[in-house]
């Protein structure tokens, strides 16, 4: 009876072993499954070109990857003068990623098989690019916008004057489609705007001086690089003769005599880029399809501009946060 026993229980043990065993190889089965599914997503982030900027992009958003996942995807990262469309194609890359708008264009015109997220690049660039895409590509082809939505810079504007009841700003040719929107946003901010609509030919003091005239508050929107430059110079030259704070899209802007402006760094948009490709490869999350403005930014003021103008200028600190809690509302 007793040895019966003994039997019996060495048969339990021999199968509790056993079973133990099974599990334990079942979950590293498992655990290896998932790990090359997850390691054998294949990226590649094609650069316009070698400036920091560019590079700065690609490596927060290579860090953002590795912040938010487990098994982060392989990246090879390459400059459009190093490469052809056949060799990125044959990779059979699951996701190409471009920096900047010329990137965006070479995808456009040579990918026709591979998913693309275009970042770094302005709102008009990009529906340029995509303007004769079929649709069917389109659904695969989006951006994470290098410009601020108009709601952004108006917002920074309302913070920094409160006071002001009449906004102004010049649009160009590309620029003028948004004058709609600016006009609704206006509207919800409590502001009178005026504004002049400024040709490649046209005299930009001319267009510029009754706009200045009428306004407590100036708003400098992108457009074209070339009136970008030609423009910049006489908006922050006629408004500072006549007292009236700028709002700028760029750093430069505000060391040029801005008060302030709002722009989205490199690593604000290679940290969201970084996000959405996270969010994708966990969960399948499709936003990453949406094209969009930039979710982080920056907010760049110049101290001895606003004690000229006697306005008084939140620390750097303070100021963000009020900003973001504007964003927010």
């Amino acid at each position: 009876m007793d040895t019966a026993r003994a039997m019996d229980s060495f048969t339990l043990n021999r199968l509790r072993m056993f079973a133990l065993q099974w599990l334990c190889s079942l979950a590293l089965l498992c655990g290896a499954c998932f790990s090359l599914a997850a390691t054998d997503t294949h990226i590649a982030v094609l650069l316009s070109g070698k400036t920091p900027y560019y590079i700065d992009a690609s490596e927060q958003l290579q860090t953002t990857l590795h912040e938010n996942l487990q098994h982060p995807p392989q990246l090879d990262v390459v400059q459009i003068s190093d490469t052809k469309p056949k060799e990125l194609e044959s990779k059979n890359y699951r996701l190409i990623v471009t920096v900047g708008s010329t990137a965006a264009q070479f995808a456009a015109s040579n990918l026709n098989h591979t998913p693309i997220l275009t970042t770094f690049l302005p709102k008009s660039s990009f529906e340029k690019i995509t303007r004769n895409l079929p649709s069917d590509r389109l659904n695969r082809f989006s951006a994470v916008y290098l410009d601020q939505p108009l709601q952004r810079i108006v917002n920074l504007g309302r913070l920094l004057k409160p006071e002001a009841e009449d906004i102004g700003t010049v649009l160009g040719p590309i620029s003028k489609s948004y004058l709609d929107e600016l006009i609704r946003i206006a509207q919800q901010q409590g502001f009178n705007l005026h504004t002049r609509t400024l040709g490649n030919q046209d005299n930009p003091v001319a267009a510029l001086k009754p706009v200045v005239a009428t306004s407590d508050l100036f708003i400098a929107i992108p457009d074209q690089a070339i009136l970008n430059r030609s423009v910049a110079k006489w908006i922050l030259y006629l408004s500072y003769s006549e007292k009236i704070p700028v709002i700028g899209f760029s750093k430069a802007y505000t060391d040029a005599g801005a008060l302030a402006s709002v722009f989205s760094s490199p690593r604000d948009i290679g940290r969201q880029t970084g996000e959405l490709i996270s969010r994708w490869i966990n969960n399948g999350d499709e936003l990453i399809w949406a094209p969009q403005y930039p979710k982080y930014c920056t907010v760049k003021a110049n101290p001895a501009v606003a004690r000229s103008l006697g306005i008084h200028l939140p620390g750097e600190q303070e100021l963000t946060s009020l900003f973001e809690a504007m964003e927010h509302k």
